[in-house]
This record gives C-alpha cells, sequence and structure tokens, in this order.
C-alpha cells in the first residue's frame, strides 16, 4: 500500500512549537510536492455582538492576530517555494481542526508538541492529546 501525501495542514497559534511543526511541514513538503494548509482557530464564536462591544472588540483583536500568525506563515512558505493556504476557523480548537482536515481531504496534520498556553493545557488537556484521539487525519507532532 502506498500512501501518497498532497495536502499537509498545520496548526497554527503563533506558539515556538506551532512554528517548529510548520518548519518541520514546509521541510516535508518540499520532499513530497506538497501544499501547506496552515489553521489557526478562534475558539470564540463568530456572533458576539450580543455581548456587547468589548467582545466584540476581543473578537476583531484575536482575528488580526490570527492574521498576522498565518501571514508569517506564509512568509516561510515562499521563502521554501511550497504552495500555501491560511484558514482561519471558530470553535473549539482540537475539534475545529480535525473536522477541517477530514472535510477538506487533507492528508496528514502537523501539530507542535506544545501550544501556546500552558496553564489552557493543563485545565482542558492539551490540543494534541486530543487531537490524537479524534482525528481521522494521521497526526504528526513535532516535539
Amino acid at each position: 500500500m502506498s500512501v501518497k501525501v498532497e495536502k499537509i495542514g498545520v496548526a497554527l497559534d503563533g506558539s515556538t512549537a506551532s512554528y517548529k511543526a510548520l518548519k518541520e511541514s514546509l521541510d516535508l513538503a518540499q520532499k513530497l510536492g506538497a501544499e501547506i494548509v496552515a489553521i489557526h482557530v478562534l475558539p470564540i464564536p463568530v456572533d458576539l455582538a450580543e455581548f456587547g462591544a468589548s467582545m466584540v472588540e476581543l473578537e476583531a483583536e484575536l482575528r488580526k492576530e490570527a492574521e498576522a500568525i498565518l501571514a508569517r506563515g506564509e512568509e516561510e512558505a515562499q521563502k521554501a517555494g511550497i504552495s500555501y493556504k491560511g484558514v482561519i476557523l471558530e470553535g473549539q480548537i482540537a475539534e475545529s481542526i480535525a473536522s477541517y482536515a477530514e472535510k477538506e481531504g487533507l492528508d496528514l496534520l502537523a501539530v507542535g508538541y506544545q501550544g501556546k498556553s500552558k496553564l489552557s493545557e493543563f485545565i482542558i488537556g492539551s490540543v494534541t492529546s486530543k487531537l490524537l484521539g479524534i482525528s481521522k487525519v494521521p497526526l504528526l507532532v513535532i516535539k
């Protein structure tokens, strides 16, 4: 049996570990002739108008940060000569990534071993651990 990897999804949250996963994925994409799909998840719902202006401003700030993170990923991909697409999703992080990867036919998902927030990992469990349990797409964990 032969497995062809054409689309590699990379979870980018702005952490050092996520950029390391991007670097390793770019190296792999060069060897395999694959494209990169960088995924950033906003952990809050898009419709925040009912919560007032401060929540709307928070969502706008988080979206701006997400765009900057994905833009940095795009710069790295361009330097490597790799096709790149950045995607911003909303919702539960692991679930959103797993669902998108399956729906879009990604062949591989790459994630950093430790994400942006050590505290949130302690409280709710790491995104990587959740992905290991729910992803139907093979997962590459970069340490």
